[in-house]
């Protein structure tokens, strides 16, 4: 009888064993997976400065560096469809506020076609060759001021996070990517020689007008499909091209041919009603 029940113990153990190795696991991001989160930035007095609702997840690789350290290290460890709240410092923010970046500048410095505007983001290249985003803060008849700061330097920054997809396929919760998010990430030496003409955009995902003109692209990637290419070019990403193309500031849209030559150039943010009209004039409809 004794031995009846130690098997029957067995047996039940091994049960409970069995069950527990079908139970499936809720992913958890770590450094190389490729994650998508929902998220809304916040200052210290309330204000948002950033968000992803009404809008596609954040995609990005943990470990790569692409976002501020304090919020790689927030995500890192989430599992997925876990929420949470995470207050971030400078130094692993944006850093601290430097007063040496904020320069006066002749406006003869300029390329003769910008016109300078306050908010306006211009990239240059640093005394050790590499490039920088400056933002000009205030324009005068003869100078303008810049600011190599970030927005953000300084302080002190609270996210509300979700983490909605973990891995290389990218396992969502509830959203969907867009067909025009997908069309518009044709990258630009593809699109220039598929024989169409094509709309590329300079930028990058923190510029507000970038941000602006990216739905407007999107749609236009979907309702010009067949008639053109849209392409959204990260300056970060490829650099070499911002420089061939002569970017100076962005958001930069440039308009190619079939052939690939240049045939207009827009810079800031450009109204589609507006958009469209240079598309009709051009025969593009």
């Amino acid at each position: 009888m004794v031995k009846f029940y130690l098997a029957l113990g067995s047996i039940i153990v091994l049960f409970i064993i069995v069950l527990t190795g079908c139970r499936s696991e809720i992913p958890q991001a770590k450094t190389g997976d490729i994650v998508k989160v929902h998220y809304t930035g916040k200052l210290q007095d309330g204000t948002v400065f950033d968000t992803s609702e009404g809008s596609d997840p954040l995609e990005f690789t943990l470990g790569q560096g692409q976002l501020i350290p304090g919020f790689e290290q927030a995500v890192t460890g989430m599992k997925l469809g876990e929420s949470k709240t995470v207050t971030i410092s400078p130094d692993q923010a944006y850093g601290p506020r430097r007063n040496d970046l904020v320069q006066v500048v002749p406006r003869d410095r300029l390329a003769k076609d910008l016109k300078p505007e306050v908010g306006m983001q211009l990239q240059t290249t640093s005394t050790d060759g590499s490039s920088m985003i400056i933002t000009i803060t205030e324009v005068s008849e003869t100078t303008i001021t810049v600011d190599a700061n970030s927005p953000l330097a300084g302080e002190v920054l609270t996210f509300d996070i979700k983490l909605v997809g973990v891995g290389a396929a990218t396992i969502q919760s509830g959203t969907t990517g867009s067909p025009g998010a997908e069309l518009a990430s044709i990258r630009l030496e593809t699109a220039l020689l598929n024989g169409k003409p094509t709309l590329a955009e300079f930028g990058r995902g923190t510029c507000i007008p970038c941000k602006e003109m990216k739905p407007i692209l999107e749609d236009l990637a979907v309702q010009y499909k067949d008639k053109m290419n849209v392409s959204i070019v990260n300056i970060d990403d490829y650099s070499q091209l911002t420089s061939y193309y002569k970017v100076m500031a962005i958001p930069t849209q440039i308009g190619f041919d079939r052939q690939g030559k240049e045939i207009f150039r827009h810079v800031g943010f450009w109204p589609k009603n507006e958009l469209v009209a240079q598309l009709d004039k051009l025969g593009i409809r």
